[in-house]
């Protein structure tokens, strides 16, 4: 795969979103565990892409001006 890492992770992002919306009711601990990764993807991985993202364009145009 030639696709860079923050396009791979918008893709889990997206995959994430569409899990707890879609996914039954799982009741215990596995449940809550589950949640709580789901949403700390959902809250972590934007924050990464942008990172990723501003990253390689600071090192695209940044690499020209030099």
């Amino acid at each position: 795969m030639n696709e860079p890492r923050y396009v791979q992770a918008l893709t889990l992002w997206f995959v994430v979103l569409i899990f707890m919306q879609t996914a039954p009711g799982i009741d215990g601990v596995l449940g809550t565990a589950l949640g709580v990764f789901c949403i700390a993807l959902v809250w972590v991985l934007p924050v990464y892409i942008a990172v990723r993202l501003v990253d390689d364009l600071g090192a695209r145009f940044g690499s020209r001006s030099g």
